[in-house]
């Protein structure tokens, strides 16, 4: 911003020193307007604003100290300089607790007022450039709903909004806890259909019946127990995006319905001959290579290419290992909060240690983990090793051993791990519960029946 282009507001009762003001910024090149009045001075900053403002302190009607406090009612950033003769330093100190920047003794030379006129200038320019850089550094750090500063990152935000405009289909792939859920939500929010529904299916969890059942819909009397008419989460989501997580665990025959149903945009509800018809966007998501499937056959082929018209791979955690600290930092504010923990983060070493780890749960087991932590917080800084015991209970060699030859049953299993997150909580059985996700009358069951069984 060049000096002629800022606007400095001058308030003092003499009309001489004002046009002594006004001559020296005209050679100076500012842009300055003087007024005689602080009323004046302020009806014209509620309808115009300024870049900076210098007042005396003595006047009739308004004073300096009553300007400078409803200016700061409106703009509590403003460059504010004040001006006194009489008692200089009380004055002073009194103008600064109401928020004054700077001050300056009158008779004033002006060559001194301009260098505090541009030290308050480039201290405010410097201040809305860092804002409007931490503003920017947040969006790029926390978008779509996903928290990432890597160039592997910045790619899938931009992939993101290019793909979200337009009504394609798409796949997501990536491994297990990536976010790949985050990703499909994100196309759909930002796409002409978010004003209608997004619906989410996760393929895996369902049999063949009951898949069709729920994606199609059915009539009443179709099969038993279906005792009235119910529409599918396809005809539900017409007008909005159907997610299909972990697609890669259909079955042929339902490859072959979802396709046609895509293909002609109609479905017919399991027990009718009527088609209904649909309009949706499909976004599948996998978190097995669905290409290598087609070429093994464990996929079809012409299915995979009527949903890959758009395919977005979303990098694991270890392959973007510099938003670690990141993340963490968030997910310790997020879980702080919900838990009532006064939690600031981890130390430089247990840090380390996070980033160091090889997270093969992704984002989702950071996320536990820290969570974890946070809940058996003990001080506001995480440190190592006590960051190292949480961690033990979540990693793949978590202390819980059998012998060679012995299969444990589910319920051995379930009773060993009780038994070292106790251990590791010191015997706190509240602890311990909010680490397993039961509430504590759940686990004293639990613990009273394993002691059944001894």
């Amino acid at each position: 911003m060049q000096r002629g282009d800022l606007k400095i507001l001058f308030v003092d009762d003499d009309s001489v020193t004002c046009s002594i003001m006004q001559r020296n910024c005209g050679q100076a090149g500012y842009n300055c307007s003087v007024y005689q009045s602080a009323g004046e001075c302020l009806k014209e900053f509620e309808t115009s604003g300024g870049d900076l403002l210098v007042t005396d302190l003595r006047m009739p009607e308004m004073s300096g100290f009553d300007l400078l406090s409803k200016v700061r009612e409106i703009d509590k950033d403003l460059p504010v300089l004040v001006m006194t003769g009489y008692s200089s330093v009380e004055n002073a100190v009194e103008a600064m607790k109401l928020g004054a920047t700077d001050f300056i003794k009158k008779p004033f030379d002006f060559e001194e007022l301009k260098l505090i006129i541009d030290r308050n200038i480039d201290a405010r320019r410097l201040k809305e450039e860092n804002q409007i850089l931490k503003k920017q550094l947040q969006t790029c750090r926390n978008r779509f709903g996903m928290i990432g500063d890597t160039p592997i990152m910045k790619s899938l935000f931009s992939t993101i909004e290019k793909v979200a405009t337009v009504s394609c289909n798409v796949i997501i792939t990536g491994e297990s806890g990536t976010g790949k859920e985050l990703v499909a939500r994100a196309l759909h929010d930002y796409s002409p259909r978010k004003e209608s529904p997004f619906i989410v299916i996760d393929c895996g969890a369902l049999t063949e019946t009951l898949l069709e059942s729920e994606l199609f819909g059915h009539e009443k009397g179709a099969f038993t127990g279906a005792s009235q008419r119910k529409k599918g989460l396809m005809e539900q989501a017409s007008g909005g995006t159907l997610f299909l997580d972990e697609i890669c665990n259909i079955t042929d025959s339902m490859q072959m319905k979802l396709m046609r149903a895509i293909e002609s945009q109609t479905i017919t509800r399991v027990g009718s001959t009527v088609s209904v018809p649909i309009d949706m966007r499909i976004i599948a998501a996998s978190n097995r290579d669905l290409e290598a499937m087609v070429e093994k056959g464990e996929f079809r082929h012409d299915f995979y290419h009527r949903l890959n018209v758009i395919n977005i791979h979303v990098p694991s955690l270890n392959d973007r290992r510099e938003d670690i600290p990141s993340l963490v930092e968030h997910f310790v504010k997020e879980f702080s909060k919900r838990y009532k923990r006064k939690v600031t983060g981890f130390d430089s070493v247990a840090m380390q240690h996070l980033y160091n780890e090889d997270w093969t749960g992704n984002i989702r087991e950071l996320r536990n983990v820290v969570e974890r932590c946070v809940i058996l917080s003990e001080t506001p800084i995480l440190t190592w090793p006590e960051a190292g015991m949480k961690l033990e209970v979540f990693s793949n060699n978590s202390g819980i051993q059998f012998p060679r030859d012995e299969f444990p049953s589910l319920e051995k299993l379930e009773q060993k791990y009780i038994e070292h997150v106790l251990e590791l909580s010191g015997g706190k059985k509240t602890k311990a519960a909010s680490i397993l996700g039961i509430d504590k009358t759940t686990l004293w069951r639990k613990l009273r029946r394993f002691s059944d069984t001894k």
